[in-house]
């Protein structure tokens, strides 16, 4: 799993020329932090966006042309691009260089206060999902490990005071157990595809590390008994499709684009 960093400006609405073409694995989960006409994204069981880009009246758009509607947000980190992120500053326990962060002190109840008005201001929008990012920070590799039961209790919290709010958690398969009747879903980046960051390469895993990857979603499935969606990455239309070939062989709903998320996906031939 990797934090995204999100960039807080409008971009340009995107045409339809750039609509990635559907297919049966493919049409479940749409994923984008830039801004795109809400118009065009239609049919999917799961949209992820950015909740800043957008208006109350867009918003309902989306929630119109497609089951459910999710916002970013993490509850671990703020990007430095955030609105809130200067009422968050002092709550924060250091800093994330490669994406230009830092991570949150979720003991403090103050950080959880502002968390919990960040919440309710994408509600006004009309959204009734948020989209958790950063999970793995309070795994035990994570610079959180030792906060682990208080970003747990956190989420509860969320849950208890916003009954119809459809949560779902980015990775974070080690919560399997604890996130069984909080979470709805679960989204998985990158089982397919492995993007090189400091090439700034798109590559495909070794097999052996799809099997192993593979074997513990299927574990946590069993677990946590609720829909798996994958996001994977590819800049060529030759990459794509072996991405979603590899995926219709798993079975998993999969969703491909370039890294950066900014966009309606758009492969080079």
């Amino acid at each position: 799993m990797r934090p995204i960093n999100i960039l807080y400006f409008l971009l340009p609405f995107l045409g339809v020329s750039q609509l990635q073409e559907k297919d049966a694995i493919a049409n479940k989960l749409f994923v984008c932090y830039g801004k795109v006409n809400p118009e065009l994204i239609t049919g999917y069981d799961l949209v992820i966006l950015e909740s800043e880009h957008y208006t109350s009246s867009e918003i309902a758009i989306f929630n119109r042309n497609n089951t459910k509607v999710a916002a970013y947000i993490s509850l671990t980190e703020v990007n430095e691009y955030a609105s809130f992120y200067k009422e968050m500053a002092p709550y924060t326990l250091g800093k994330n260089g490669i994406w230009n962060s830092r991570f949150i002190d979720i003991k403090n109840k103050k950080a959880q206060e502002v968390l919990l008005k960040v919440i309710n201001k994408i509600k006004q929008k009309g959204i009734e999902g948020l989209f958790l990012d950063n999970l793995d920070n309070v795994s035990q590799w994570g610079n959180l490990r030792n906060q682990k039961e208080e970003f747990i209790a956190l989420l509860k919290r969320i849950k208890v005071e916003n009954k119809n709010l459809f949560l779902v958690q980015n990775s974070g398969l080690f919560l399997a157990k604890e996130l069984k009747n909080i979470t709805n879903s679960i989204v998985v980046e990158s089982v397919v595809s492995a993007y090189d960051f400091a090439k700034k390469e798109y590559a495909i895993r070794d097999i052996n590390t799809q099997r192993e990857i593979v074997k513990n979603l299927r574990q946590a499935k069993k677990i946590a008994k609720k829909p798996i969606y994958i996001i994977e990455y590819a800049e060529t239309s030759r990459m794509k499709k072996m991405i979603s070939r590899e995926a219709k062989k798993i079975d998993f709903s999969v969703f491909v684009a370039q890294i950066d998320l900014q966009s309606i996906p758009k492969f080079k031939m």
